[in-house]
């Protein structure tokens, strides 16, 4: 019952643990490892220099969902998070189980996805075939989630600052192959008249819609929140 509390009427609540640092790491590590390492390929495969516009317009449209997480995360900062909206909303306990069930199937995908996508990564370091590094990570995250939640996240944490650190190699590497990096900067923005090119970005911010996956996650880590009020639009954005 270590990470329980209880509340005046005698039912029981998790205990809020959670600082910013914990949740913003948290936010990050799940939807840098979604959609930077296994998704920036296929972007860029697809748009070309054009792909970062890509980014920018899913960010955009995962805004107005951010906005709306953090609203309704802050009025009922519960665990179970959609599925409690859904049932304050209409009352039906069928859609909040449907709604319920479609989060965990979100969340297997999601998950799925990450495990094939690194087994491209760890295949490099271990001659190991794919279906045993994916096996290996489902099982070792599925460790990791057993622990206490700030045991957990804390490990999400680390594991992010890694995975930022990477991205920071790469940005230091591109930067030493010379200065045509930073003087092609505007070709990333395609002519008004470049119609392919835009259909392109429209097609490729589909796709990189799913790199942000992940953030809304945060509203299921509410309840442990110190001051979820505060904290968790804060960490959304």
């Amino acid at each position: 019952m270590s990470n329980q509390s209880v509340t005046q009427n005698g039912s029981p609540r998790l205990a809020r643990s959670l600082t910013l640092t914990h949740a913003v790491l948290y936010g990050l590590g799940v939807t840098i490892g979604a959609g930077i390492y296994v998704l920036v390929g296929v972007a860029a495969g697809r748009s070309g220099m054009h792909a970062p516009l890509a980014f920018v317009g899913a960010a955009l449209v995962m805004a107005f969902s951010a906005a709306s997480f953090a609203e309704l995360g802050t009025r009922m900062p519960v665990s179970a998070s959609e599925a409690a909206y859904v049932q304050a909303a209409f009352k039906r306990e069928w859609l909040s189980l449907a709604v319920g069930l479609l989060v965990v199937a979100t969340a297997i995908i999601s998950a799925a996805t990450i495990s094939v996508g690194s087994a491209g990564y760890v295949g490099v370091f271990l001659p190991v075939s794919a279906p045993w590094i994916i096996s290996g990570v489902v099982l070792a995250m599925g460790i990791v989630a057993c622990l206490a939640t700030v045991q957990s996240i804390t490990f999400a944490g680390v594991m992010t600052i890694i995975e930022v650190s990477g991205l920071g190699l790469i940005i230091i590497a591109g930067l030493g192959q010379g200065t045509e990096i930073v003087t092609r900067l505007p070709e990333i923005w395609p002519s008004a008249g470049d119609q392919a090119a835009w259909v392109g970005i429209a097609g490729t911010a589909l796709i990189a819609v799913f790199a942000f996956i992940g953030f809304e996650h945060l509203v299921n880590v509410a309840e442990e929140l110190k001051e979820p009020s505060r904290t968790l639009p804060r960490a959304l954005f």
